[in-house]
């Protein structure tokens, strides 16, 4: 996938553009709702978790405990 992204970007932008409206034209081939692609988003992104400031309370409390620490001298 990477050297698919490498050779893009050396492209021109006329090339870009014909590139991208292929891929579209091969897209509008396909059978697959469009709908379906946005549910199947809709349903992973309401599964990335959400951290309450109870849960960030804990790296604050460590910040300050680190703070804190001092390195023995030599």
């Amino acid at each position: 996938m990477s050297d698919i992204v490498v050779k893009y970007n050396r492209l021109n932008k006329f090339a870009r553009k014909e590139v991208n409206d292929f891929m579209d034209f091969l897209l509008s081939k396909q059978k697959i709702p469009k709908t379906s692609f946005l549910s199947n988003y809709k349903s992973k992104i309401l599964n990335v978790s959400v951290w309450s400031e109870n849960d960030l309370r804990i790296f604050d409390e460590n910040q300050e405990s680190f703070n804190q620490w001092r390195v023995p001298e030599w």
